[in-house]
């Protein structure tokens, strides 16, 4: 199959763009400029009127080099205004994305959920210069005779169509990719590289997923009082009982849906930790379920299903959804509302022995040990970064290394991080006590304890031979502040005394 064989001249991604940027002789740039000052002195509604004349043209599929330049300068005004718009078909087919877009570069590893913006316009002239071409043309032509005969009512069932047909094809675009490396090697040119075709593979997914993903979305959105693209500032009651129903409908619906909803849901959330209400909300259901029910299930299911979210998220410290430290946060009092679940159904089973309790036990168990181990990697990773290393090269191995950076003071976020992941290796400590599982914990512990205890003598040594040294100073007090958050033992509370003592010895 050739992508070009609809008859498409062949254009480079972002050919497009090129087009409508190349030099530009001075009396159009001129005009331009002209027409934005003019719009600047227009009142607001004779600006919105403006818009929305052009919007209807651009959408009515009339088609006009002008319209996309003279919305260019109504943006910066749009943005402040946020009237409703008027959607183009592409723009109305791109809905099923648009919470998972994020604006800028694209990230050098492709990270689930959060979908770059740029990728949009590549994806959508593959679509129009392929086989399928011939559908998504129709559809938009009946789009725009809907906006000319002002059918609005229509509008969303014509979309809901091209969000489908966009969908096959995406999902045979690659297929057939996936069966030649010729074919792989022309979609991904076309798209602008491998990296931009990863999330044209994500795309396919989230538009096979709108009719159940979208709607659950959007209403909880709706119900926390927010429209258009506003995030959710105050996780009301009626939003999380909106969660909680979208939830509900949708836990046992295959992992990809589920995953989907919470990466969508944590976008839309100003606050990641309010997404935790709903684990709150839905252990309480298990009070109120009796017998065999699946719905007593669903704690544990929630807890799985937002530990793979939250994972998957945290792959790439400082990323668009939530910062290191607050991803370390919201693991912690996740770990703690699992602990606490386990225990509420294990105080049930005790005293009502009930086989299928006892089986709902043992399977909320099962997942919440199936976290542990991602989330005590990370409380060990991010614990030693106010200590922290570089690479260097060996020469006479020629293989890389690690050494301590002592050219680096640790910053305040830095030191924040260290003490997030503090908070996250007690709470999975005290989850583990609770399950018996102290010796699965010495050995995380004392990796724990020789990794500090490794950088803070060091440090102590580095001091002895270089007197006041400002560097080995700001880290040995940001391990301060890390060592009084981890647990009580003893050589924790030994390395603290340690670096209490060093400090005050080089205080004056």
């Amino acid at each position: 199959m050739n992508l070009r064989a609809a008859g498409a001249p062949a254009e480079r991604p972002d050919a497009g763009k090129v087009k409508e940027t190349a030099a530009t002789p001075t009396e159009p740039t001129s005009a331009v400029a002209k027409l934005q000052a003019h719009f600047e002195q227009l009142d607001e509604g004779s600006l919105l009127r403006v818009a929305r004349a052009v919007e209807l043209a651009r959408a009515a599929e009339r088609r006009d080099p002008t319209d996309e330049q003279i919305l260019e300068t109504l943006r910066p005004r749009l943005r402040a205004l946020r009237p409703h718009r008027v959607p183009t078909f592409q723009r109305s087919v791109c809905v099923a994305v648009e919470i998972y877009l994020y604006d800028g570069e694209l990230h050098e590893e492709k990270r689930k959920g959060a979908l770059g913006r740029q990728v949009l316009m590549p994806w959508w002239r593959v679509l129009l210069a392929s086989p399928y071409r011939g559908t998504l043309v129709g559809l938009e032509a009946e789009y725009g005779k809907a906006v000319r005969e002002q059918r609005w009512t229509d509008l969303p069932g014509i979309a809901e169509r091209g969000v489908m047909a966009a969908a096959d094809a995406t999902e045979a675009l690659l297929a057939e990719a996936a069966k030649s490396y010729g074919r792989r090697g022309e979609l991904s040119s076309m798209m602008g590289g491998d990296r931009a075709l990863e999330d044209m593979r994500e795309i396919g997914v989230l538009l096979g997923l709108h009719p159940q993903l979208t709607p659950a979305l959007e209403r909880v959105r709706r119900m926390a009082g927010v429209e258009g693209g506003g995030r959710i500032l105050d996780f009301t009651p009626a939003a999380v009982v909106a969660a909680r129903t979208a939830y509900l409908n949708v836990h046992d619906r295959g992992a990809d849906l589920v995953e989907y909803f919470f990466f969508g849901l944590m976008t839309l959330l100003a606050q990641p930790f309010q997404a935790l209400r709903l684990v709150r909300m839905l252990s309480q259901d298990m009070s109120h379920v009796s017998g065999n029910h699946p719905a007593r299930l669903i704690p544990a299911r929630l807890f799985s299903d937002l530990t793979r979210t939250l994972s998957e998220i945290g792959r790439a410290s400082g990323g668009p959804v939530m910062a290191r430290r607050v991803w370390l946060l919201t693991c912690a009092r996740l770990v703690s509302d699992a602990q606490m679940m386990i225990k509420g159904l294990a105080e049930e089973v005790q005293v009502e022995p009930n086989p299928e309790w006892q089986k709902l036990l043992s399977e909320a168990r099962t997942r919440v040990m199936q976290a542990v181990d991602t989330f005590l990697l990370a409380a060990l990773q991010d614990s030693a970064i106010v200590l922290p290393v570089k690479q260097s090269k060996d020469q006479k191995r020629s293989e890389l290394r690690l050494e301590p950076d002592m050219a680096h003071v640790p910053t305040e976020e830095e030191v924040g991080i260290a003490q997030a992941a503090t908070v996250l290796f007690t709470a999975v400590k005290k989850l583990m006590e609770q399950e018996g599982q102290e010796r699965f914990m010495r050995s995380k512990e004392a990796d724990l304890e020789q990794r500090l205890e490794i950088g803070i003598n060091f440090r102590v040594e580095y001091l002895r031979a270089r007197p006041r040294h400002s560097v080995a100073l700001e880290q040995l007090r940001g391990v301060q502040k890390v060592l009084k958050g981890l647990p009580s033992l003893n050589i924790i509370r030994d390395l603290e005394y340690r670096v209490e003592r060093t400090l005050d010895r080089y205080k004056n």
